[in-house]
């Protein structure tokens, strides 16, 4: 069910958007966000750059990064909330202390939502 981030999402003056270019399994919440994300962002650049190429090739740029992380993101937790391991007693308590130790959930968060602590610096 899952797909792998696509690399590319446009040629010259045609482009994707939302679910288009980077859809995502509902576990993490943010498909919706990130299309609304990619719209703002689209629309700033094709207001600010008369060149209709150079927008969306900047819109691209700037966007996929975070939106590769979202969808691993939402594969690596699919496979976390359907792992084998809770399926049984004796492997269900090392999964949990695994996976949802502090530290592994800090340092997944922080992968995928690093935008949030940059948002007020970027420059769209």
């Amino acid at each position: 069910m899952s797909r792998q981030p696509m690399t590319k999402w446009g040629v010259g003056r045609i482009t994707l958007l939302g679910d288009a270019c980077h859809p995502t399994l509902p576990m993490l919440a943010q498909g919706a966000a990130m299309a609304i994300e990619d719209a703002f962002i689209l629309a700033r650049y094709l207001r600010d750059f008369s060149d209709v190429g150079e927008a969306l090739h900047r819109y691209e740029n700037v966007r996929i990064d975070r939106t590769a992380r979202m969808v691993k993101g939402s594969n690596d937790n699919a496979e976390r909330f359907h792992n084998n391991e809770l399926a049984n007693a004796e492997g269900a308590p090392n999964f949990i202390d695994r996976e949802w130790h502090p530290d592994r959930v800090k340092s997944v968060t922080t992968g995928c939502f690093p935008m949030m602590q940059r948002a007020s610096k970027a420059n769209y």
